[in-house]
């Protein structure tokens, strides 16, 4: 089994986000329900899952929280395209207020996350390579909401920071400014 079937057989299908299928390569449509965002995708890899990290709570009935433990981001995309392999972290906000270390702290929960799926399939699947050889990004898009009246009326490009280093780590997360759709491949393009 791939890495993205054993995913879909291992997690129930309420936190599976749906693909959209159209012309081309898939989209999904994320959706935050404690912010009430949605952001669009574009372009994903045929093998690719899109997780509801947010919806992962035993942490909050385990961990004490005074380290953040018990925060994680709202979706992790896991893609498989020919030799490349994507985990992509994404934290979603209707507005821009969050401090950078509490983003953080939800970055790095979800990818606890993942760590815990990497073990039980590992264990459970006795898939040793599962999850293996991935390259992460961590992503913050922010300030989704501001930008609805404008989408209607002309294109919107997004703005992007970068903390002048490459987006693989929690502390070095990718900030999008108002961007309502983006395409997959603005979240891994490598900082220059």
């Amino acid at each position: 089994m791939s890495d993205i079937e054993i995913l879909q057989e291992m997690l129930i299908s309420a936190v599976q986000v749906p693909l959209q299928q159209g012309q081309g390569r898939p989209s999904v449509e994320l959706t935050d329900k404690q912010g009430d965002t949605t952001v669009e995708i574009k372009g994903l890899p045929h093998d690719s899952i899109v997780i509801r990290a947010e919806d992962f709570e035993d942490p909050l009935t385990i961990f004490e929280g005074s380290k953040g433990e018990r925060k994680r981001a709202d979706f992790v995309i896991v893609s498989n395209e020919n030799s490349k392999k994507w985990i992509i972290y994404i934290e979603t906000q209707a507005g821009n207020y969050k401090l950078a270390a509490h983003v953080e702290e939800q970055l790095k929960g979800a990818q606890c996350f993942m760590s815990y799926c990497k073990c039980i399939g590992r264990s459970f699947w006795e898939g040793e390579e599962f999850l293996g050889g991935y390259q992460y990004r961590f992503v913050s898009i922010v300030d989704i909401n501001s930008n609805k009246e404008t989408k209607k009326t002309r294109p919107y490009a997004p703005h992007i920071q970068s903390k002048g280093r490459l987006h693989d780590a929690p502390d070095a997360f990718l900030k999008i400014l108002r961007s309502p759709s983006l395409h997959f491949r603005k979240l891994i393009f490598e900082a220059s």
